[in-house]
């Protein structure tokens, strides 16, 4: 897994390097909500994020993106004793679109990324596909989306902040 994962990071970061066009890179906290099966046993996520992006043409840019989040584990008692659920770290390694809606680079947008998340405490890696709206404001990013992971699926929120670029 670990071989696997430093093939990816290099690769996304070598496509970066790369780039010669308007990009920017921003760094966000992420707030990770889980659902389904998967709510039952752990609680909120909380963690960081970097994004980076890129213009393919007007009001659409291409993104690579990579986070850590780290879930709490609920403990449930049975009246004759309890069991706790260990924290859960997924670190989602994603690269997908973004279309804004009003102007390049400014107001609301849709996206939708594909990657994938790996996770400990036998979680493993799983792909993923997280799809979302969100609001840029200067050099602020808001976003608002659902990963859809295997036995994994969250809702996310994402503030960003914008760093200056190119």
């Amino acid at each position: 897994m670990k071989n696997t994962f430093h093939k990816t990071l290099f690769s996304a970061l070598f496509v970066l390097a790369m780039t010669p066009a308007f990009s920017q890179f921003s760094g966000g906290l992420d707030l990770g909500i889980p659902s389904g099966d998967w709510s039952s046993g752990w609680g909120a996520g909380f963690g960081l994020s970097a994004r980076y992006e890129a213009p393919i043409q007007s009001k659409l840019n291409w993104t690579a993106s990579l986070g850590f989040l780290s879930f709490s584990g609920k403990t449930y008692n049975f009246g004759f004793g309890s069991a706790k659920f260990p924290s859960e770290t997924i670190v989602p390694l994603t690269g997908g679109l973004k279309y804004y809606f009003q102007k390049s680079n400014s107001g609301v947008y849709g996206g939708a990324d594909i990657g994938l998340f790996f996770g400990n405490n036998n979680a493993g890696t799983k792909f993923g596909f997280s799809p979302g709206l969100g609001y840029r404001l200067q050099k602020f990013d808001f976003a608002f989306r659902y990963n859809l992971v295997t036995d994994l699926s969250y809702w996310g929120i994402r503030a960003a902040y914008i760093f200056p670029g190119k």
